[in-house]
């Protein structure tokens, strides 16, 4: 059971037993979702936050004009809707399956439970949130930039150090990702984002053909830092 939370990404169980965390997760058990479904809307009552076993989620909203902004996507190990730990009490956005997945929901009562139990745990959340801080600005950082070549660098960069080991490897996005979910999220439109995925992959920094896209970390560094840019580590 360890094994699946020994994953790329947060690990809210490093340094707990194999027993250890069987009995945190009993507490926890799984729920599946389809693609497609929710797991939970804006405006739901955050009470909870959910660990990821398998598929990858997005957590988007949709402005007043219709519009879906995509806030962020989680793979397995990840942690998302622990927000619920501040004083806003409803969700701001809404979280939906790309593929069929399975979470683990830990309601606030057992979560402080667990933390009392496990202070280990209470550690590693602790990092979980400094690591997303990190990740948030570093995002801000490449959607400031005018020039959508290096907006675009610089989401893929932001995803590639989430997911790929510490090596310069590449690593390959999920399938059930888009290039108008990449386009949303680097603020771009898709026809913009289809033609820079296309010059990417001539210059080497990008990978795969049709849906598949690979990205090279140490490639994709070298891109961003050439221009000039700060690459936030």
């Amino acid at each position: 059971m360890d094994e699946l939370w020994n994953m790329r990404g947060i690990n809210l169980f490093n340094g707990l037993t194999g027993d250890e965390i069987e009995e945190v997760l009993q507490l926890a058990p799984p729920k599946s979702y389809r693609k497609g479904e929710y797991i939970f809307y804006a405006g739901d009552a955050a009470d909870a936050l959910f660990l990821l076993q398998l598929g990858t989620v997005k957590v988007s909203y949709v402005t007043l004009n219709g519009d879906e902004k995509i806030l962020n996507v989680f793979r397995p190990g990840d942690i998302f809707g622990e927000l619920f730990l501040g004083k806003y009490r409803h969700r701001v956005g809404e979280a939906q399956a790309l593929d069929d997945v399975i979470v683990c929901r830990i309601c606030e009562e057992t979560f402080l439970s667990l933390t009392q139990r496990f202070p280990r745990i209470a550690l590693n959340f602790i990092r979980h949130l400094a690591d997303s801080q990190r990740e948030t600005l570093a995002r801000t950082h490449a959607l400031m930039r005018a020039d959508a070549k290096y907006r675009l660098s610089g989401i893929l960069l932001s995803m590639a150090r989430r997911y790929c080991c510490t090596d310069p490897e590449w690593f390959e996005l999920p399938a059930s990702l888009t290039q108008e979910d990449i386009a949303n999220m680097a603020g771009l439109n898709r026809s913009t984002v289809s033609s820079l995925i296309n010059d990417l992959r001539r210059d080497g920094v990008l990978g795969g053909t049709g849906r598949s896209l690979s990205v090279n970390r140490a490639a994709i560094e070298a891109l961003l830092e050439e221009a000039g840019l700060e690459v936030l580590e």
